[in-house]
């Protein structure tokens, strides 16, 4: 999919979307002058006080950079303050707040050739976005002189090349030949294609002021593109049939009837800018075969992850197992209280039940990841191992559960059911624990509410070893197990 162009074409074709340039700046020093070791030019649809806020929180979580030799600093302008930045460019200098980074050459930014792809050089992890990404010049070689990497070591005790791929959140080494970096994100994307009933389902992500978008859905008899051609159907994206995700995003969504199309058959879509020239957007690098389509719909063999997806990626998952030292605390702020206490000890309880469990309460992964929802939040998803069809959903609360704790269940019941697990044999079944003792409304809207009196009863089968008999009194009839006494 990659095609090279300037930037300004680029850009040309974004009119009205990018609202800041996001510049960072990492210079060091030689002979009283501030040299330009990389530099990267972001341009982002934020407004340029969020961008800031950005800026400020990434070195608010890795320090600020600023020893004798060494500088990274951070700008947010304004888009209507890119003929400045070119201008500074062109005089081959940079302004930042405490010093002038000087390039050694003139840049014109503008006329600068980059590669449009899925995927950049310098991205150090996958991105929602396909980008524009233009490289240019060389490498600073005061970076790998001993006594400056000393200095830089011994001050912030991390070495210039990781606070420069931290901080400039690029892919940046020793041996990369470069120190200008310049990415512009194009706001549209491929968010899912589904296919069944003889129909091909897909749904676009997309800032609203972009234009001329299209898609098309192309079936072939084999997995190359000079096979026979089986069926196709193809769409202009219109923005009043989109739905509002935010003040800026759009999620469109079409079914294109592929009434020729097999199993055996692959499916190939493809998003486009159709003006002023055709380009593609996101082209898969290999077709899907409808099988495989197909046989997503199948009984979910993890229906646990399935959903935790949906709450939680197996990337932020990742993060936190193995970056401990960069991630963000999965924690909200101020949510280590007695209910957090409550949440977990549920958690053990139906883990003694032989629950598999992911608890989410608490954390800021315990909303739903939905693009036309964000209110709805559980506490934790379960299935059992001998039931590999089922899925819980848990909400936990000290008190009597109130309309929202049951509203919200029963909104993420609904959307796991009709988009995660449709068309599958998986089961999802809301519950909520309460410590309360005694309630009387055991059963509102479909929610099964445990009280105190219905957790002590689990608790004392499981002290008997009579898990069975939990799982059949407490669960069992509104699960359908089927596990003998």
């Amino acid at each position: 999919m990659s095609v090279t162009m300037s930037l300004q074409d680029f850009l040309g074709r974004l009119k009205g979307v990018y609202k800041s340039i996001d510049l960072r700046i990492a210079a060091a020093k030689a002979d009283n002058a501030w040299q330009n070791a990389l530099t990267v030019v972001r341009f982002s649809y934020k407004e340029p006080k969020e961008v800031e806020n950005q800026q400020e929180e990434l070195e608010g979580n890795w320090g600020k950079v600023k020893t004798e030799n060494f500088r990274i600093e951070f700008l947010a302008r304004p888009i209507d303050k890119l003929s400045v930045l070119c201008k500074q460019l062109n005089q081959g200098r940079l302004e930042a707040r405490e010093i002038n980074a000087e390039f050694g050459r003139s840049i014109d930014l503008l006329s600068l050739k980059g590669r449009f792809d899925n995927y950049g050089q310098t991205r150090r992890e996958s991105h929602s976005w396909p980008c524009f990404e233009a490289l240019n010049g060389e490498h600073c070689r005061l970076l790998d002189e001993e006594q400056f990497q000393a200095e830089v070591k011994s001050q912030t005790l991390l070495d210039p090349y990781t606070l420069i791929s931290e901080l400039l959140e690029v892919d940046f080494a020793s041996h990369i030949s470069l120190d200008l970096i310049v990415a512009a994100p194009f706001y549209a994307a491929i968010k899912n294609v589904d296919f069944g009933e003889q129909r091909c389902k897909i749904q676009v992500k997309f800032h609203k002021d972009i234009k001329t978008l299209a898609v098309s859905a192309i079936v072939r008899r084999g997995d190359r593109e000079n096979t026979p051609l089986r069926d196709k159907a193809r769409s202009t994206i219109d923005l009043e049939e989109a739905e509002e995700l935010d003040e800026y995003m759009r999620l469109w969504t079409k079914q294109h009837n592929l009434l020729e199309a097999t199993p055996a058959d692959y499916l190939s879509v493809n998003l486009i800018q159709t003006e002023p020239t055709a380009l593609d957007i996101e082209k898969p690098s290999f077709p899907t075969q409808i099988s495989r389509l197909l046989e997503s719909k199948r009984p979910e063999k993890a229906p646990l992850v399935a959903a935790c997806r949906r709450f939680l990626t197996e990337d932020e998952l990742e993060q936190y197992l193995t970056k401990t030292v960069k991630a963000p605390s999965p924690y909200k702020e101020g949510k280590k209280d007695a209910s957090a206490t409550f949440e977990l000890a549920v958690a053990w309880l139906l883990g003694l039940c032989g629950f598999n469990i992911v608890w989410l309460g608490q954390t800021k992964h315990e909303t739903l990841k939905e693009d036309k929802v964000t209110r709805f939040s559980i506490d934790m998803l379960a299935s059992h191992q001998e039931s590999k069809s089922l899925l819980l959903l848990v909400g936990c609360t000290i008190g009597s559960p109130n309309n929202k704790d049951i509203d919200s269940l029963k909104s993420v019941h609904r959307i796991l059911q009709d988009e995660v697990f449709k068309d599958t044999q998986v089961q999802v079944k809301p519950f909520v624990f309460s410590a309360a003792p005694d309630l009387s409304d055991k059963e509102r809207d479909g929610v099964k509410v445990l009280d105190g009196g219905d957790i002590r009863g689990i608790l004392n089968y499981v002290r008997q070893g009579q898990i069975q008999r939990a799982l059949n009194e407490y669960f069992g009839h509104e699960l359908g197990f089927k596990i003998g006494s």
